[in-house]
């Protein structure tokens, strides 16, 4: 029967697959950041926990004034070169026609 190789190969991937997946608990294990340093919360004092919520919220406020600049970019570089394609649209249906 035709077809049977192909699907041998794709039996033996799946199984190749299966041995090199993680499981869920060394995924857990995984998680935690190296670089960070562990706090216990039942002995932090309310002043280090008010500082890790700044520190946090600092964080928080750098990642979106990153994001939001990204998308301004974006927008501008689009509208860019949408302006191009509009005002130039004589010039280009010239270049396909030939």
């Amino acid at each position: 029967m035709p077809g049977e190789g192909s699907m041998l190969q794709a039996l033996i991937s799946l199984r190749n697959n299966k041995r090199n997946r993680t499981s869920k608990l060394e995924r857990l294990e995984n998680t935690s950041n190296a670089t960070s340093e562990f706090i216990d919360h039942v002995q932090a004092t309310p002043e280090l926990l008010e500082s890790i919520r700044e520190k946090m919220l600092a964080e928080q406020k750098l990642e979106r004034k990153r994001l939001i600049i990204k998308v301004i970019l974006f927008l501008i570089v689009f509208f860019i070169v949408l302006y191009f394609f509009n005002h130039n649209w004589k010039w280009i249906e010239g270049f396909f026609k030939r």
